[in-house]
């Protein structure tokens, strides 16, 4: 399925479908990106920006070419016109092309509509949930997110949900999210607990606990 959206780029924000994420709105461009949104259908673009940002910011600076699109289902407007506002994760997509610019970016982008066309096999599934696990238990990180480990969350938004709340780079969780399948997230999320733990574990061999990458999700 194509659309054309507008595109909301970030330098550190990954939205994965099934997730929820509030965002402040206070640049002049990005209000006007979420009062047209509003009027319309909702529908806002969420992409990372590239490396290399910082000198082409208030311009068009180079982003990735797979974003998730998000609907949004909250917004508050203050009275000096920003706006706080809940997306809702939809679907990743690929940009095909963006269009002439205006106040803000728009881009035709293709869904990836078959992502969940091969579910997670009990195999697959136990395999990562045991990896999690590990991986919460390590980093202490059970209680910060039991609410994700308590939920009643289907297997597909599990897999969602922990790509987008632990505690993995912009990088990191960018890899997460241009997977084309289920199976392929599922996949290369293991791997990254295991580097975590691997990671961790270096860092406690040698003393250095400053040698650790791991930083808390924001």
């Amino acid at each position: 399925m194509k659309l054309t959206i507008p595109l909301f780029p970030l330098p550190n924000v990954v939205l994965f479908p099934k997730t929820l994420r509030p965002l402040h709105i206070f640049e002049p461009r990005y209000r006007a990106l979420v009062s047209e949104a509003i009027r319309t259908d909702s529908l806002v673009g969420m992409v990372l920006l590239k490396e290399g940002w910082e000198e082409q910011y208030d311009k068009f600076p180079p982003i990735e070419k797979t974003g998730c699109v998000g609907r949004i289902i909250q917004s508050n407007r203050l009275s000096d016109g920003r706006y706080y506002i809940t997306l809702l994760g939809l679907s990743s997509f690929t940009i095909e092309q963006e269009l002439e610019p205006s106040v803000f970016r728009k881009a035709e982008v293709t869904l990836n509509e078959t992502f969940a066309k091969h579910p997670l096999s009990p195999v697959e599934f136990d395999r990562l949930s045991q990896s999690l696990e590990e991986t919460l238990s390590l980093l202490d990180l059970n209680r910060e997110l039991s609410w994700i480990r308590d939920s009643t969350l289907d297997p597909e938004a599990l897999v969602h949900h922990w790509s987008a709340f632990l505690p993995f780079s912009p990088e990191e969780r960018q890899f997460l999210l241009e997977s084309p399948s289920l199976k392929s997230q599922a996949g290369r999320l293991f791997d990254l607990l295991l580097f975590k733990r691997s990671e961790y574990d270096e860092s406690q061999q040698t003393g250095n606990s400053e040698s650790s990458t791991i930083e808390p999700y924001l």
